[in-house]
């Protein structure tokens, strides 16, 4: 496993001008990336029929989000999701679900403008880059916030996946459009560091107040992290006193709380606290026993039904820290994390693809965002083990 300040190998790649390989060259085997030997002890392959059947699923997925190759949003015969001003999905959340819908094409392989759907994915970057570009009205929202007047859902959520985004696209982005994006970023990022509070954590809006909570900081973490990753300076105050807020937010039974004033607490929190964790290079340990008990409260869950609140964000990142804590197999052996993990969900998720469109079925009731959400989370979850994203790299 990479230290947190070593570039991760396929990125480093990217930066030097190799295009990202298409996702099919990727599906025979997973790249894996060590500190040691004693990481491919016992490694497996993913078994070929569940390989060529998540496959399948991604490019379903994909083409439910905009189309079949080649076909234009906003034409008669257009039946993909994408807006014609490049966003997905309706107004409530656009920034948020342009951003996944964005990272699910790229994960397939698909870059700015090249691949299967290159041009969906030039759209809705470009979507995106308007939102930071375009003057704020008066001086209600800082610079580099992805402001979009209808959306009043996505607030910090979509800055995250937005700098998210942004970042896995400008590898394989070129001269001005390179730029653009660069500039955006650097933009993004310093509103993400203006708007922490003093416990660390994240609030729902652009600016430090009492109002903080776990989901909004893992969510600007993790694109702080493909930012910095990407070459844009991030401040490391910034990541520590957010990893030491998500520290704090830990109960006694290993899961992780929504705030540090909610003790109300999830599968899908301690998913995402603990692949934050990772995402940095907390892997050992400490004297608290932080990551064992979240993984061991995390089994617990699933041990009794796969059915959790929040399913898709919940289950995109908990494989997330699956496959960074021992990805490098696929048997469920002993105390492997990720082979028990997949075991157990990836039936259940594939199963909730519909043979219609390709589309996965949306979480029920005050969860339900639509399909464009659940069909985007469902193939970043599927599509984490192919690498394709550097930020998935283990």
């Amino acid at each position: 496993m990479p230290s947190p300040s070593r570039p991760r190998r396929l990125l480093t790649l990217v930066l030097a001008g190799t295009l990202l390989l298409p996702a099919a060259l990727l599906s025979g085997s997973s790249v894996v990336l060590a500190k040691d030997d004693s990481a491919l002890t016992g490694r497996t392959l993913e078994p070929r029929k569940q390989r060529d059947r998540r496959r399948k699923a991604i490019r379903r997925g994909c083409d439910f989000l905009c189309g079949k190759p080649g076909s234009q949003p906003g034409s008669a015969k257009y039946q993909g999701k994408q807006r014609a001003d490049g966003g997905f999905g309706d107004n409530r959340a656009v920034v948020a679900l342009t951003s996944l819908a964005v990272l699910a094409l790229m994960a397939d392989g698909s870059t700015d403008g090249r691949g299967r759907h290159g041009k969906a994915v030039k759209l809705g970057i470009s979507f995106l880059l308007k939102l930071v570009e375009k003057p704020k009205p008066g001086k209600r929202y800082p610079e580099g916030y992805f402001w979009f007047p209808q959306d009043g859902t996505s607030r910090m959520h979509g800055q995250g996946f937005a700098t998210l985004a942004l970042a896995t696209a400008l590898g394989t982005s070129k001269g001005d459009r390179a730029a653009r994006i660069r500039k955006a970023l650097v933009k993004a990022v310093a509103c993400i560091e203006g708007a922490q509070t003093t416990q660390g954590g994240f609030g729902y809006q652009p600016e430090p107040s009492t109002d903080h909570e776990g989901s909004v900081t893992v969510a600007v973490a993790q694109g702080l992290r493909a930012a910095r990753d990407a070459g844009i300076v991030v401040d490391g105050d910034v990541i520590k006193k957010g990893l030491h807020y998500l520290k704090k937010s830990q109960k006694s039974d290993g899961s992780f709380q929504y705030s540090l004033h909610q003790d109300q607490s999830s599968y899908a929190l301690t998913a995402a606290a603990l692949s934050s964790f990772f995402l940095y290079g907390k892997y050992k340990d400490d004297g608290k026993l932080t990551i064992t008990r979240a993984i061991e409260y995390m089994r617990g869950k699933l041990s009794r039904h796969t059915d959790v609140a929040w399913y898709y964000y919940g289950h995109f990142y908990a494989a997330w820290a699956a496959w960074q804590w021992d990805g490098h197999t696929w048997a469920p052996k002993g105390k492997n994390l990720w082979g028990w993990w997949h075991r157990k969900v990836y039936p259940d998720l594939l199963d909730r693809q519909r043979t219609t469109d390709g589309s996965f079925e949306p979480d029920s009731g005050r969860y339900d965002y639509g399909p464009v959400l659940s069909t985007a989370f469902a193939i970043l979850t599927l599509a984490i083990p192919d690498e394709v994203i550097p930020i998935f790299q283990r």
